[in-house]
C-alpha cells in the first residue's frame, strides 16, 4: 500500500494519508463533483481498512466544506466509526477550526456525535493556515 498525498488547489483540499496510521487532511473543499474527487480517498480508505495499524491518528483543519463536501467528509467518518468498531485500530482525531466560525464548530460536533466510538480531540484556532 502506498500513501495518498494530494495537494491542495482553490478548490480543493489536501489529503495526506500514509500508510503508517497517519492521516492529515484539510483546507477548502468546494470542487465541481466532490463524489469524483473524494472517490479515490474513500477507495484508498477501504484498502487501509484490510490491515490498518494498531493506532490511526487523524488531523482535520478545513477552512471551509460546501454541503456536498461536507457529506463526503461525513462519509469519511462513517468509514473510520466502522474501522474503530472493527477492534483492528484505535482512532484519534484532532480537528482544528477557526474559532469565529461557529458553522464549522458546530458541523465537527455532529461527526463527533455520529462517530461516537472515535476519540475527538476539537480545538480552536485563530486561523486555519494553509499546508507546508
Amino acid at each position: 500500500m502506498t500513501n495518498l498525498i494530494l495537494k491542495p488547489s482553490d478548490k480543493t483540499p489536501y489529503f495526506k494519508l500514509k500508510d503508517d496510521g497517519n492521516f492529515l487532511f484539510g483546507g477548502i473543499s468546494m470542487p465541481e463533483d466532490a463524489a469524483s474527487f473524494y472517490f479515490n480517498i474513500i477507495d484508498w480508505l477501504t484498502d487501509y481498512y484490510r490491515n490498518p495499524k494498531k493506532e490511526t491518528f487523524v488531523v482535520v483543519s478545513f477552512r471551509y466544506l460546501n454541503s456536498s463536501s461536507s457529506s463526503m467528509i461525513f462519509k469519511i467518518f462513517h468509514a473510520f466509526k466502522r474501522l474503530q468498531a472493527s477492534g483492528k485500530t484505535k482512532i484519534k482525531c484532532t480537528w482544528y477550526y477557526e474559532e469565529d466560525d461557529l458553522d464549522m464548530r458546530d458541523y465537527v460536533n455532529e461527526v463527533k456525535k455520529h462517530a461516537d466510538n472515535i476519540e475527538f480531540e476539537i480545538l480552536p484556532t485563530e486561523q486555519i493556515e494553509p499546508p507546508i
